[in-house]
């Protein structure tokens, strides 16, 4: 790869551009001589509805398709009633002898016509229903860098009560994007809408099939760290990670290249971060014009926390419509930090949004680095609006899915998380302990997470407590028995809340798996029947254990239910 000195000097200079720390933090004032001010800017939860409504969403199954894809391509339409007025949800009218909303039972279908360009597809799909394909063969389109507009329309006629003649049709109306671009033997991640999976070719650039991945990597500062020791790279090759995200600026683009070699040679996928300019445009386009091409692109993150710098509203979103202009090949990520400030403007930036909150080690309500106190509308104690638990990183996954979901991105936009792997200065009086760490990730994924970066690496010296000494074992043991359920669009998932326990239960057909973790300061029995498993008799013979961290194996009731000590983690296959 070829590089020029043009090009150095104008990410040099950009980099500059940042200026000094914002003087609010999440749009919070945070200094002992400033005034208290609310910062405005929170979410807009929806409306109630007394009736039912339609909530009707079509979508690609893959962003992007290629040439290769054209005739197995086909859509996801979702048709679910609702009774909050999230976008999109229309007033429907339902048959008398429907019965209840909680299933499709008796609700009758809906006909679904799928537009795009030339191409008319119809077909019949149940009411109150998810995840519905239609095949849509698009060989006759040709592909383009633009993305067609996709309209998706619906007509629910409800039958009679005598069941004769239907009455007349309601018809309901939604639209999409189909990006179905050209064939490229470079670097392509597409991404499953089915369940916010990413799809990718192997990591050496030496072709193979595409297949799901869900990222387990590090935030690793490029200067201090990288630039002047790239085994780092191998070591975390070597304890199970997948993805490495370099942290800006790239100054040294020969070293920088030779980053980018040594993780195509182990196998890693690389995210490549505009963070220092990403409000540059000249500078964006030139970046996505030289590393778009690399054989292990990722995916290319822009806005990392805008919401805490109060950066211009609409800044993600011009950088995010001009990647696409030039790239297309590859998702584009933002990295929110603050718990309610101009989520909804923010996101519009990015196909995955990643969130930070790093409540580890923090006094929720006094900053030890500003000297002032930290309420909702005032303060920066290092995790916005936290309480400084393990709680405070599940609430903030499955607030960002359910706005996601009210704003009717739930299929185009997914959450990642982001565990915290640092400490013991500043805001944080310690280091998350490596079950801390793996608790992060457990509880992120229970509630929709479907990627984790760490920030970030080097952590704290490898011993078996520690972040990298927990790591080596765990990457292993998700990639083997967590990740075939997340990516699976056939499995479904809820999550459950037991006297502060946390389980994720999900299902593909033929077994469970369950992801415990304890957020107690307590030993805490939970029921099989009250964690979505109550089918289970004897644990002994019906669940593997896989993981098993702080658990009483032999605690009474255990062959229908689970013990925990606090902090306890468990990943446990269970099979009818």
């Amino acid at each position: 790869m070829r590089y020029n000195k043009g090009f150095t000097a104008m990410v040099a200079a950009a980099s500059l551009v940042r200026g000094s720390l914002a003087q609010t933090w999440c749009g919070k004032n945070y200094m002992a001589n400033q005034s208290v001010v609310p910062p405005g800017g929170q979410f807009i939860l929806p409306t109630r509805s007394a009736e039912p409504l339609l909530s009707f969403r079509c979508a690609p199954v893959f962003r992007p398709y290629l040439e290769e894809d054209a005739k197995s391509a086909a859509f996801i339409v979702d048709t679910p009633i609702v009774y909050d007025w999230i976008a999109g949800a229309e007033p429907i009218s339902l048959s008398s002898n429907s019965g209840s909303s909680g299933g499709s039972t008796g609700l009758g279908s809906l006909s679904v016509t799928i537009s795009v360009g030339s191409i008319h597809t119809t077909a019949n799909v149940p009411l109150n229903a998810t995840g519905i394909q239609i095949p849509v063969d698009i060989s006759t389109l040709n592909a383009q860098k633009t993305a067609y507009n996709v309209t998706c329309s619906a007509t629910y006629s409800t039958p009679s009560s005598s069941g004769s003649q239907p009455a007349n049709g309601q018809i309901f109306d939604t639209s999409s994007s189909l990006l179905y671009l050209p064939d490229t033997n470079a670097s392509v991640t597409k991404t499953d809408l089915r369940t916010g999976a990413l799809w990718v070719r192997p990591a050496s650039g030496n072709g193979g099939a595409f297949a799901p991945f869900v990222p387990q990597g590090f935030y690793i500062n490029f200067d201090e760290y990288l630039a002047t020791n790239l085994s780092m790279i191998n070591q975390l090759k070597d304890d199970g990670f997948n993805t490495l995200h370099p942290i800006p600026p790239y100054d040294n683009l020969t070293i920088f290249q030779q980053v980018i070699e040594r993780t195509i040679s182990v196998g890693m996928y690389i995210v490549y971060d505009m963070r220092s300019n990403y409000q540059n445009l000249s500078t964006v386009a030139q970046q996505v014009n030289t590393y778009a091409s690399i054989p292990n692109l990722l995916n290319w993150e822009t806005a990392h926390e805008p919401d805490g710098n109060s950066d211009p509203q609409n800044a993600a979103q011009a950088t995010y419509d001009l990647i696409y202009q030039i790239d297309g090949y590859h998702p584009v990520s933002i990295v929110l930090n603050c718990q309610d400030y101009n989520f909804s403007p923010y996101v519009k930036g990015a196909d995955i949004v990643l969130q930070d909150a790093y409540p580890i080690g923090i006094n929720a309500t006094w900053s030890p680095v500003w000297n002032t106190e930290c309420t909702p509308d005032f303060g920066h104690c290092g995790c916005d609006n936290c309480q400084g638990q393990m709680w405070d990183v599940k609430a903030r996954v499955q607030t960002f899915k359910d706005r996601l979901n009210i704003l009717g991105f739930d299929r185009t936009k997914s959450v990642w998380t982001t565990p915290q792997a640092f400490g013991s200065g500043a805001y944080w009086n310690t280091t998350p302990t490596g079950i801390q760490w793996a608790a992060m990730g457990f509880t992120s994924f229970s509630h929709g997470a479907i990627g984790s970066k760490s920030y970030q690496y080097p952590t704290t010296t490898n011993n078996e407590t520690s972040i990298e000494g927990t790591a080596a074992a765990l990457t292993v043991l998700i990639q083997k028995y967590v990740q075939p359920f997340l990516v699976d669009p056939n499995a479904t998932s809820t999550s459950y809340n037991y006297q502060g326990v946390d389980a994720g239960v999900w299902y593909n057909g033929t077994s469970y798996l369950l992801v415990v973790v304890n957020m107690n300061s307590t030993q805490v029995y939970a029921p099989y029947e009250d964690i979505g498993l109550g089918w289970i008799t004897n644990a002994t013979k019906q669940v593997e254990r896989v993981v098993s961290i702080y658990e009483i194996p032999t605690a009474s009731g255990n062959l229908t239910g689970i013990t925990f000590e606090s902090g306890g983690i468990g990943v446990h296959i269970a099979t009818p």
